[in-house]
């Protein structure tokens, strides 16, 4: 389908047993959010195994997923931007300038074969919609809108090239199921400003007090094998 492809066996078995390994080990220690600038070298190892993949032609995001909970449809973009202004502001900022990235790579590292569900849901035709927000909560497919539904296979690869609307069913058997384990990351053009001066973001949070925290810049040192 166009500016949607598909690839298989994407990393050698060292590779994709080091990865498995390493962040199941150490998956709390990888922050929400990461970006790597085109003109610098790998800083750990998932910028190594990226840029092995695709270069240094363009700057990269890349984030680190295991869940098992349904994700809603919606699109890539400047999203820990929307995330620090909503808790600023008490809402996305209407006035936030929409940033998109060339690109989006979804990479299975450990897919357990008995998943039920967990699916992949892409709608091929539906780019983002100009005036919805970037955490958008309410976006629903049309009745009858073209669907594309990947079921996930380790070792397997999605790459689309617009910023089109996209969801994750549930894994129904979660009391079997605990790890569906992927590597996202993005191309970029232009360095989003929230990168400007940190490259490492944690995710929103409630506080002990129950306030919410906006994401916070952090450390990300020693990730390597």
């Amino acid at each position: 389908m166009k500016n949607i492809y598909y690839s298989k066996n994407v990393l050698d078995v060292v590779t994709l047993q080091n990865l498995q390994e390493l962040i199941l080990e150490r998956y709390k220690e990888i922050p929400t959010y990461n970006f790597s600038r085109k003109t610098e070298q790998p800083r750990n190892y998932l910028e190594e195994v990226i840029r092995d993949l695709i270069g240094y032609d363009n700057h990269v995001e890349y984030w680190v997923r295991n869940e098992t909970e349904a994700t809603l449809f919606h699109v890539d973009g400047n999203e820990l931007q929307a995330k620090i202004d909503r808790v600023k502001y008490e809402e996305e900022d209407p006035e936030m300038v929409k940033e998109f990235p060339l690109n989006t790579h979804i990479l299975y590292l450990y897919i357990d074969p008995k998943m039920e569900k967990g699916d992949l849901i892409l709608l091929p035709n539906q780019e983002y919609i100009i005036g919805r927000k970037i955490l958008d909560t309410n976006f629903k497919p049309l009745e009858g809108q073209e669907m594309l539904v990947v079921k996930p296979v380790t070792n397997h690869m999605v790459l689309f090239d617009r910023p089109i609307y996209h969801a994750v069913s549930a894994v129904k058997n979660r009391d079997i199921v605990k790890n569906r384990l992927a590597l996202m990351f993005s191309s970029w053009k232009q360095i989003p400003s929230v990168y400007k001066d940190h490259e490492h973001w944690s995710n929103e949070h409630i506080s002990n007090l129950g306030a919410p925290v906006g994401p916070q810049p952090m450390e990300f040192k020693d990730f390597t094998i």
